[in-house]
């Protein structure tokens, strides 16, 4: 390949510095990766040129076995990281099946950028005589003496142009530096499956997760959780553009690419965007066994963290470091069980259960899905009718093994944390198994949300607040982040606002039976009844119940007390029996007509029972609050271990 000497170049607005590895664009840094930097070089100093695909490659990657598909991924970059020329034609033409040229006009410009290089080698023999010419030239013009002063003068003149030129090569270099983007919070687009085969998207998902999960363990970097990534999965719809992708999700950076599995080995390709002006700053690809699959993942967030230059603790580059084989088996039932688990529908827990058991069958000191399997257990248990007991003890054996295997895991402090407010009432021990988890993993969603929830359970709403702000922040788009964000404000009286975050929640998810099931409640205590039936009535149809369902009957009994109409009330009540299926709102309904004695009849027995998840809010209920003044209320909340005020 023709190779020459000169280091810089012009093509319409950009100028390209091969010393010191920059492209200007009207005098703006250009950021692009080394490899595509390269590729530029290589096109450029063979402009007008047809380069075959061997000989780029052989160029670019001299001492590597790179396929066909990273040159093309890498052109891809530079298009469009350099987009069309002003006559609206690409600066690199594609000659199919054959290579590529660079068909702009370029201008080689001298070291001081004020015209044209010489081309042609320098001849030594020559430049040596001219050398002696000088110098004879100066001892008759000038005497022995004198040319000998002049020619240090010259030398020292020398010397002051290469000091000169030495300090705006390392200002300009640190001035590309400076330049470059700084990256302070992260999204990670879902990974292309480019298997071609739709049933090995858990696997292209499951990808994604982990590189989320990895990042997500530095503390002074902000990653955007799975829910709200998920929503720019490829649909039938073009994504919208990434400017507007990153500032919808209030980022700096985005990665994305491509995940291929065959042949019990794994190939992924990530490249790291600036999100708001879509600039390419770095790429690579990886291949790896896949019993290696863990060790690549936190591979890929190092490698991220690094090109970042995101400050990185001791503890958690050690963390990074740290990664065992798994087996692929195993592993892959493990992907099976997230991708139901993040599904959120009943029957698709059930099966995230069974994939789960089946990773620890095969590899029992997989403590990811230990962990895994109580998550599963908990949300399947709290969307069943059954009582808590039924399934609280499996979802307790897998976070005890979970913490066992490995202690430093985020995910099992916070199931753990959950189990022990929400089962064992025991709030101080539940506080700080989240908050261990959330030290272990600051952008731990689930960790932020269980928290946010034991606030408000605890009346503590100003931090309940705090907490489900940085939930939201870690996942802008989720419609549960705002349902729980309406249900903390509805608790603290905060009903105007609660009415907007709650609105925002079903407008983003319609079936959000809780969303309207709360607002029926915010409807109520601001008086607007007909509102409030309205959506109660929505709530049950969106959970798919009748209208003699036992829990709906008892919020319209309280509705009604409320609106005047108390025997319509009473008649409602008495059709659900003394001890009816639905004691927590029953509870509110007889507190609501003043029949006190019933209302902590149905709540003694509810906490006594511990059949009923709504026990744990019993403390912020305002459905109770006429009932905070009898001393039966003191006892009813020192049962459940609240702590006294």
């Amino acid at each position: 390949m023709n190779s020459r000497r000169q280091q810089r170049y012009e093509f319409g607005p950009f100028r390209l510095d091969t010393s010191e590895h920059s492209l200007l664009r009207d005098g703006q840094v250009v950021p692009l990766e080394p490899k595509v930097f390269n590729l530029l070089r290589v096109l450029v100093q063979n402009d007008g040129r047809l380069l075959q695909k061997e000989e780029l490659i052989k160029e670019v990657w001299p001492d590597s076995f790179v396929e066909e598909g990273n040159l093309n991924r890498n052109i891809a970059i530079l298009r469009k990281a350099l987009g069309e020329q002003s006559s609206g034609k690409p600066y690199i033409e594609t000659v199919p099946k054959r290579g590529y040229r660079f068909v702009a006009s370029v201008k080689e410009i001298a070291g001081n950028g004020s015209g044209t290089m010489n081309t042609e080698p320098v001849d030594q023999e020559s430049q040596a005589k001219g050398s002696d010419l000088l110098q004879a030239g100066l001892e008759r013009d000038l005497g022995p003496r004198k040319a000998r002063s002049a020619r240090w003068l010259v030398l020292g003149g020398l010397v002051a142009v290469a000091l000169g030129t030495l300090l705006y090569v390392l200002a300009r270099r640190q001035s590309t530096v400076a330049t470059r983007p700084e990256i302070k919070s992260l999204a990670v687009l879902p990974l292309q499956n480019l298997s071609g085969d739709p049933t090995q998207e858990y696997f292209a998902d499951g990808m994604t997760e982990a590189l989320i999960s990895s990042l997500a363990q530095i503390r002074a970097l902000r990653v955007i959780s799975r829910t709200s990534v998920m929503s720019f999965k490829g649909t039938q719809k073009p994504l919208p553009p990434l400017p507007e992708i990153a500032r919808a999700l209030k980022v700096d950076g985005v990665i994305e690419g491509s995940v291929q599995r065959e042949n019990g080995r794994v190939k992924i390709s990530i490249q790291l965007i600036h999100g708001p002006t879509d600039a390419h700053l770095w790429a690579r690809d990886y291949e790896r066994a896949l019993t290696d699959v863990l060790k690549l993942q936190r591979e890929m967030a190092r490698a991220i963290t690094d090109e970042i230059r995101i400050q990185v603790t001791p503890e958690e580059r050690a963390q990074l470091a740290s990664a065992t084989t798994v087996n692929p088996a195993a592993h892959e039932a493990y992907l099976l069980g997230r991708y139901h688990f993040w599904k959120h529908i009943v029957d698709d827990h059930k099966r995230a259960i069974d994939h789960f058991e089946r990773a620890i069958q095969i590899e029992p000191s997989y403590a990811a899905a230990h962990a895994g399997l109580s998550m599963a257990w908990q949300k399947w248990g709290s969307q069943r009718p059954a009582p808590l007991k039924e399934f609280e003890p499996q979802a307790r054996a897998a976070t005890r093994k979970a913490l066992e295997l490995d202690g430093q895991l985020s995910e099992a402090h916070a199931a753990q944390g959950f189990l022990q407010f929400s089962y064992d009432w025991d709030w101080k021990g539940g506080e700080n198994s989240i908050k261990r988890a959330l030290e272990l993993d600051p952008n731990n969603l689930d960790a932020h949300y269980n928290y946010a929830v034991l606030l408000m359970a605890l009346g503590r709403f100003p931090e309940a607040l705090t907490e489900i702000q940085s939930a939201e922040q870690l996942d802008p788009l989720s419609h549960q982040v705002q349902v729980l964000f309406g249900h903390v404000l509805y608790r603290a009286g905060k009903y105007d606002e609660a009415v907007l975050r709650l609105k925002q929640a079903i407008e983003r998810e319609p079936r959000s039976a809780q969303a309207h099931h709360l607002l029926g409640w915010v409807y109520e205590q601001k008086g607007r009844y007909t509102e409030a039936i309205e959506f109660h009535d929505k709530n049950r149809v969106l959970r798919g119940k009748r209208s003699d369902n036992p829990p709906f009957v008892a919020i319209l009994a309280r509705v009604y007390v409320l609106m005047g109409k108390r025997n319509k009330a009473k008649r409602l009540l008495a059709g659900l029996g003394h001890d009816g299926p639905a004691p927590a709102f029953s509870a509110g309904a007889y507190a609501a007509l003043g029949d006190t004695d019933e209302a902590f009849r149905l709540l003694f027995r509810m906490v006594e029972k511990h059949e009923d998840s709504q026990v744990v809010f019993i403390k912020t209920n305002p459905h109770y609050a006429s009932l905070h003044s009898d001393p039966r209320w003191r006892e009813l909340i020192r049962r459940m271990n609240f702590p006294q005020e």
